[in-house]
C-alpha cells in the first residue's frame, strides 16, 4: 500500500491550489471536407446544408399587427368594444403574443388550449399536428360585477 502512495507524496506541496505547467497546446487545421462526401448511390442520402431560419411552430407566423391602412377602422371597432385595465404581465403577454412569440397562437388561450397546455404541455391544431406549448398564456379576467377590473 506504502508503495502505491509513494508518487502521490512526492508531489510539491509548494503551491496547493496551482495547477502543473500545461504542454504547449497544438491546434490542428480546419478539416476541409467535400459536400458530398457520402456516396450517391448508397443508402444515405448525401448531406444538405441549410443556412435559414427554423420554422415558426404551427408553420406560419402568427403576427397581430394591424395595417397602417386600417387602423382607423379598427380604432373606431375598439371604442364600442368592453374595457379591461391591464397589469403590467398582461400588456407583456399582448407584446408576445402581438410579434408571433406564441404562434400559432392568434391571442390569449381559451379554456380547451389551457387544459391542453396544462396536461399535455402541448396544442393539437386544426389540421392536427401538434405544437410544444408548456407555457400557459391566458388573460385571467374575473366577471364583469368585479369593481375595478371592468371600466366601462
Amino acid at each position: 500500500m506504502a508503495a502505491m502512495a509513494s508518487p502521490y507524496l512526492k508531489a510539491s506541496t509548494r503551491h496547493p491550489h496551482s495547477f502543473s505547467k500545461l504542454p504547449k497546446t497544438h491546434f490542428a487545421p480546419p478539416l476541409s471536407l467535400p459536400l458530398r462526401s457520402l456516396p450517391t448511390s448508397g443508402t444515405r442520402p448525401a448531406t444538405r446544408i441549410s443556412a435559414s431560419l427554423i420554422d415558426p411552430d404551427g408553420g406560419k407566423l402568427v403576427e397581430l399587427f394591424v395595417k397602417e391602412s386600417e387602423k382607423q377602422s379598427k380604432l373606431q371597432q375598439a371604442l364600442s368594444l368592453p374595457k379591461i385595465r391591464l397589469s403590467k404581465i398582461d400588456l407583456q403577454w399582448v407584446h408576445v403574443l402581438s410579434e408571433g412569440w406564441a404562434s400559432p397562437l392568434k391571442g390569449f388561450m381559451r379554456e380547451s388550449e389551457f387544459l391542453q397546455t396544462l396536461h399535455f404541455n402541448s396544442l393539437r391544431l386544426e389540421d392536427g399536428s401538434v405544437v410544444n406549448m408548456s407555457v400557459p398564456i391566458v388573460l385571467a379576467i374575473d366577471d364583469p360585477e368585479e369593481p375595478g377590473r371592468v371600466v366601462h
